[in-house]
């Protein structure tokens, strides 16, 4: 019964740290949007194209090198593409 109660305590100290974290990359995807956001506006008031998947390709490329392999590039890939459409969808519905 000890080891049961020990391992729940365990576990819900991860949680709790897991819950932080998503806090922060939830505060951290707010302010990726922001940035994004403030380009589009230059790139509007400069006729400048909106998408450039260029750039998005070399956005994950990088990513996935700094990953070193921890991460796989196909999770890389989903990850960032969601975030990258997200901010696409937040700016349109502003």
């Amino acid at each position: 019964m000890y080891i049961l109660v020990s391992m729940t305590h365990r576990i819900s100290e991860h949680r709790k740290r897991i819950d932080d974290l998503d806090a922060k990359i939830l505060e951290l995807i707010e302010e990726r949007i922001q940035e994004a956001m403030s380009i589009r506006k230059l790139k509007i008031d400069n006729d400048i194209p909106l998408f450039t998947p260029e750039r998005e390709e070399e956005l994950i490329q990088r990513l996935v090198v700094l990953s070193a392999g921890r991460i796989p590039a196909v999770v890389i890939q989903e990850i960032w593409g969601s975030i990258i459409k997200g901010g696409k969808q937040t700016a349109d519905s502003k």
